[in-house]
């Protein structure tokens, strides 16, 4: 071996290294660039979306919510969620008017002629329930517990609407009177650590000032009476609880007490008289 060669030996190992350095590195970040696509694919769960187990009330997505349309607009497609920016998370895909839906959470957007508009997410119960026994949970305001003493409205603010029988509105929430009744929670293991909210509608109604009430149901959207500006980055729903349904008022009882009565007595006479021809 010449000279010449030993010299060259070297250099061509570390080049070797180098190579498989760089190709080492490449394939890792087309696992993780995978990985990564993977984990924020966006499901479309449907319209409106029903959950299994003992779930007692349906999940719809809304969309065009602004002042004179407190429940949304009608002639558009949007659909329910799951997975946009954190896995097992709710939100709304809400319809462009060309066929096509953008994935998002509940937030601001700019709607038809750029006005400002909300998405929501609709919850309405098999049965009336009582509105106090209501707790949602929520996630992603970008604020934290013993810090934050109110929501960024550069981030996104949300509002709450409570329904009664027939599409009525039973009460609406700011983000002022929202603020005080989250309490932080655990995030699940893909969640929003540190900023993942239980929303308890009893505290709420406190805030209101509002007695407890029959409701169907409630919208959660987001506010833009404060300065607020689409796009939005969103917050997203994590789970509702099951409302407790309503216990009937006590005049519905003696109605009910009554018919009772009278159905008895109806088949005592009716006992009597068969007794009677029998005889």
């Amino acid at each position: 071996m010449t000279i010449m060669e030993i010299r060259n030996q070297p250099v061509k190992s570390v080049t070797n290294m180098k190579v498989s350095k760089v190709s080492s590195l490449f394939v890792i970040s087309l696992l993780a660039l995978v990985a990564s696509n993977t984990a924020s694919a966006v499901v479309i769960l449907g319209q409106p979306y029903k959950p299994g187990g003992t779930a007692n009330f349906t999940i719809s997505a809304v969309q065009g919510i602004d002042a004179a349309n407190p429940l949304g607009k009608t002639g558009f497609n949007p659909a329910v969620n799951k997975d946009f920016e954190f896995q097992n998370a709710i939100g709304v895909s809400y319809d462009k008017g060309n066929g096509t839906r953008t994935d998002f959470g509940l937030g601001l957007y700019a709607g038809p002629g750029n006005v400002t508009q909300s998405t929501g997410l609709r919850i309405d119960y098999n049965t009336l329930v009582s509105a106090s026994s209501i707790i949602v949970t929520v996630e992603d305001f970008d604020i934290k517990a013993g810090k934050d003493t109110f929501f960024n409205p550069n981030k996104v603010e949300p509002t709450l609407l409570l329904l009664g029988a027939n599409n009525t509105i039973f009460a609406s929430a700011n983000p002022t009177q929202l603020f005080s009744a989250l309490s932080p929670t655990a995030a699940g293991p893909v969640g929003a650590t540190g900023d993942t909210w239980n929303l308890d509608f009893s505290k709420v109604l406190q805030n209101l000032n509002l007695a407890d009430g029959q409701i169907s149901g409630f919208i959660l959207g987001a506010d833009m009476a404060n300065g607020e500006r689409p796009n939005s980055d969103p917050y997203l729903l994590v789970s509702v609880g099951n409302g407790i349904p309503a216990v009937p008022e006590a005049d519905t009882y003696m109605v009910g007490l009554f018919g009772i009565a009278v159905a008895v007595t109806s088949a005592r006479k009716l006992r009597r008289r068969s007794a009677s021809n029998v005889s």
